[in-house]
């Protein structure tokens, strides 16, 4: 399967375009955050609008690790093989007897027009300047897992209801994440946390040397939206003055956390040894655990600087309000990845796998946001948090089997690669 991210909306059109040419006859399964059926679609044509070749053995979107499976063992039955095809053909054909929709060219980079956010928000005071690597309670982080998302996302549990769900949980589930969590060896949880000096010109976020608080380090660039309330991540830091550096500098918090990279080797064991459910068992805890030990260090960082516990945002690159994850390479610069045994990938991805970065806006009126939609409330609204939530394992004796409330287990526009 293609991995997600933006590299492999391009690379996945080469590979099918290249095994084409080639004459090979191999499936090729897509998925993820960045990708769509429409893709698959268009990837079915090797040779582009032009050309009515298709590659063959067809090139497959699967929305999750669970639906990829399905779709494997439709592949290796010789009826249900065809019928497969056949689907894919026919939607790609009528996708592209319609046409693509044309795309609206969005200006993101302007920034005559600031948002409303209020540019006199308190400033608090970190309880250190510059980077630190903060000792991991997976105890801690155990209260931040978000189980809706890893029983319905990754552990399958999408679509079933009633009865049925209450004994996945009880009898499965539950119990296995408990078991998991006990018996796992293969988590190996590091963080790296950094708070820098910085403020807001136009569209870009200014950070500057903790140590004379006037040399700059950095710049992180966000797009704004071309519309509506004109959002950028930027207004949640206070502006430059005249040009310059403002007299009261903000803070913005950036970190680094990961799992290590003991779980992906397992998981590469457990598929070479044909043990495909323990491997997505396996990979959803160890993605969520990412997930989790990012939201844990940002409720520290919010307790650190005095904030509300749902205060302020999490904000993590290749999503709407920062999509571009070369910025990652910034992040490398001013952290030092390698003291946790992270690096980026000529692809700018985190490496080890089971990694995620962010950074982290205090302000009251911090929302996540795309460039198409997002409003922003003249007085914020608090975060969902995990911690203390239905989702919070930790709970689990206190709760009954009922099913999460609905939109729990979407992914959202953030935070939940942070």
């Amino acid at each position: 399967m293609v991995p997600d991210g933006a590299p492999s909306l391009i690379t996945t059109g080469l590979i099918a375009g290249t095994l084409h040419a080639r004459g090979l006859q191999f499936p090729v399964l897509i998925g993820g955050a960045a990708i769509n059926r429409a893709f698959s679609y268009r990837a079915l044509y090797p040779g582009g609008r032009e050309s009515e070749d298709v590659y063959e053995p067809g090139v497959f979107y699967c929305k999750d690790a669970f639906e990829g499976l399905a779709v494997m063992d439709q592949l290796i039955d010789a009826d249900a093989h065809g019928a497969l095809l056949a689907k894919l053909r026919s939607g790609a054909s009528d996708f592209r007897a319609r046409g693509d929709e044309p795309a609206e060219q969005l200006d993101l980079t302007d920034d005559s027009v600031r948002s409303a956010a209020r540019t006199a928000a308190p400033i608090p005071t970190p309880p250190f300047w510059g980077v630190q690597e903060i000792p991991v309670d997976l105890a801690e982080v155990y209260r931040h897992l978000d189980t809706h998302v890893l029983f319905k996302l990754h552990w399958g549990g999408r679509g079933v209801k009633g009865e049925a769900w209450q004994a996945l949980l009880r009898d499965d589930f539950r119990p296995r994440l408990e078991r998991m969590w006990r018996e796992q060896t293969y988590l190996h949880p590091r963080a790296l946390l950094g708070y820098f000096p910085c403020y807001a010109l136009g569209n870009e976020i200014v950070l500057l040397d903790p140590g004379d608080r006037s040399g700059e380090l950095t710049r992180f660039v966000c797009p704004r939206q071309p519309k509506g309330d004109r959002i950028c991540l930027a207004d949640f830091f206070r502006p430059a003055e005249d040009g310059r550096a403002p007299a009261e500098l903000d803070v913005v918090a950036v970190q680094a956390v990961t799992v290590g990279a003991e779980v992906t080797e397992l998981m590469a064991r457990l598929e070479a040894e044909g043990e495909f459910a323990e491997q997505l068992f396996v990979h959803g805890l160890g993605v969520q655990t990412a997930e989790a030990l990012a939201e844990w260090l940002h409720s520290g960082v919010r307790e650190a600087l005095g904030i509300d516990p749902a205060q302020g945002r999490r904000y993590s690159w290749g999503y709407p309000a920062v999509p571009e994850q070369s910025e990652h390479l910034k992040v490398d610069g001013l952290l030092e990845l390698s003291r946790i045994g992270m690096s980026i990938t000529d692809g700018y991805a985190p490496d080890p796998e089971q990694s995620t970065l962010a950074l982290v806006a205090h302000h009251p009126q911090a929302i996540y946001f795309g460039t198409r939609q997002g409003r922003l409330l003249p007085n914020g609204s608090p975060d969902d948090l995990i911690r203390g939530s239905s989702r919070d394992p930790s709970l689990f004796a206190e709760l009954d089997d009922s099913e999460p409330p609905d939109g729990a287990v979407q992914e959202e526009d953030q935070p939940a690669m942070a």
